[in-house]
Parts: structure tokens; C-alpha cells; sequence
């Protein structure tokens, strides 16, 4: 007999595309030189972006670049 189905662990950020301020990673947007950017951290690593992208409600396409999604994707063969 099954069980109750298995409840879905919580995203841990506020969406899945979007940049928000309470990824940012501190120690390395000091290292920067432009106070423009600041670099975040999400699920894929690290990535930087514009400061003006944080908590617009918008996607920020430097999040979902190609690049950094075939970490997904080679993550996914690796399991098969």
C-alpha cells in the first residue's frame, strides 16, 4: 500500500528566473570595480549581473543564459 504522496521540497529562491538582493553574494561584488553589477548565487553557481535587474519583477536573461542552464542539462546525462 503507498503512502501520502511525497510533498516538493520548496524552491529556496523567491522565482526561478528572476534576480533578487538576497542572493548576493557579498565578498565577491566588493571585488568588483563597477558598483554597477553585483554578482549572485543561485542553484547553477555564481553569475554577475546589473544592479538595476534585482527585484524588478522581471527576468534577467544574465540568470537563464544558455550557458548556464547545459549545467541542467549535464547534470541530467549524468544521472542516466
Amino acid at each position: 500500500m503507498a503512502g501520502p504522496p511525497a510533498k516538493e521540497a520548496k524552491y529556496p529562491f523567491l522565482s526561478r528566473y528572476g534576480s533578487h538582493s538576497d542572493m548576493i553574494d557579498q565578498e565577491k561584488t566588493s571585488e568588483l570595480l563597477d558598483t554597477n553589477y553585483v554578482v549572485l548565487k543561485d542553484e547553477w553557481g555564481f553569475y554577475k549581473t546589473i544592479r538595476n535587474r534585482l527585484d524588478n519583477g522581471l527576468a534577467d536573461e544574465t540568470r537563464f543564459k544558455e550557458s548556464r542552464l547545459n549545467k541542467l542539462f549535464e547534470r541530467s546525462r549524468k544521472e542516466k
